[in-house]
């Protein structure tokens, strides 16, 4: 895995940067996960593709229309699913970007509240992704004032949308030193990548990014603020919530797809963390009335 620190120019002319590009990912692509840092905050809005986010401390699937704010530091990466292909449009701003204090201002309140937010990630609903998508679209036609202007307006739309979510776990803390970037990277890299394997123990993962077993939990803990074991489950049952949704295959196959060898334990795992049965999830995901 690789850890990208990204530097981005800003100019005199633009108080922020707004990119768009095409993302793609072929089933020839190697399986890597490139961790992205930065000082700025982002808003990114990614539509037509499906996928894994990475932001904080959580791991999500998403689906075709996803659109997230993370604030400075906060790691985060989007893994898209083989064969799949999309747009991107990303948005990156200092704190300072329109003037020191700005964001303090009394009028600015809402926004101040969701850059707060921001620090540990802020998702928001397909329906209010969808809405936005024109408007940060039409920011590339517009000139630099009403651009500005434009986008401080989405900022205040965005703080006043009610369908929305902290992603990560309260206590997270950003990334602001290189020795934590490799650990959480070379950690994210690992789990992504043997998830799926049966037989993860705590001194495979610890030996892997060279510490001790005792010294990982505390390190893990006070990152990511959640155990490891915890952690691993969330990112099994968001893979078998996506077989789920995607695929007719049975319940005791997607279990094991998952990295579960025992039905009972993945039942019991799948009940904690989403609230439904396996075989419930199911149901309501077919518009059947779940009791």
């Amino acid at each position: 895995m690789k850890t990208l620190i990204e530097k981005w120019s800003h100019s005199q002319e633009h108080s922020f940067i707004i990119k768009q590009y095409p993302v793609t990912k072929q089933p020839t692509d190697p399986q890597e996960v490139l961790m992205r840092l930065h000082d700025e905050y982002e808003v990114t809005i990614i539509t037509g593709c499906s996928g894994k986010r990475f932001i904080g401390n959580t791991i999500e699937n998403f689906s075709k229309e996803e659109l997230f704010l993370i604030g400075p530091q906060v790691p985060h990466s989007i893994q898209l699913d083989d064969g799949e292909e999309g747009d991107v449009i990303t948005i990156h701003f200092l704190e300072n970007a329109f003037g020191q204090g700005f964001f303090d201002l009394p009028e600015n309140d809402s926004i101040s509240r969701l850059l707060q937010e921001a620090k540990l990630g802020v998702g928001f609903s397909t329906k209010v992704a969808k809405h936005f998508h024109k408007k940060l679209a039409r920011l590339f036609s517009l000139k630099p004032f009403e651009r500005m202007i434009a986008f401080i307006k989405i900022l205040q739309q965005l703080s006043l949308a009610q369908e929305r979510r902290v992603l990560s776990s309260h206590g997270f803390t950003p990334i602001n030193n290189h020795k934590d970037y490799v650990i959480v990277n070379k950690t994210y890299e690992y789990i992504i990548n043997r998830f799926e394997d049966h037989q993860i123990t705590l001194d495979e993962i610890s030996s892997y990014v060279n510490m001790s077993p005792a010294t990982f939990c505390r390190y893990f803990k006070k990152h990511f603020h959640k155990t490891f074991t915890g952690f691993l489950n969330e990112v099994r049952i968001g893979h078998a919530c996506k077989c789920l949704q995607e695929t007719n295959k049975n319940i005791a196959e997607i279990a094991f797809a998952s990295g579960y060898n025992q039905l009972t334990h993945f039942n019991r795992q799948f009940k904690r963390i989403m609230g439904y049965s396996p075989k419930a999830y199911r149901k309501a995901l077919n518009g059947d009335v779940v009791r």
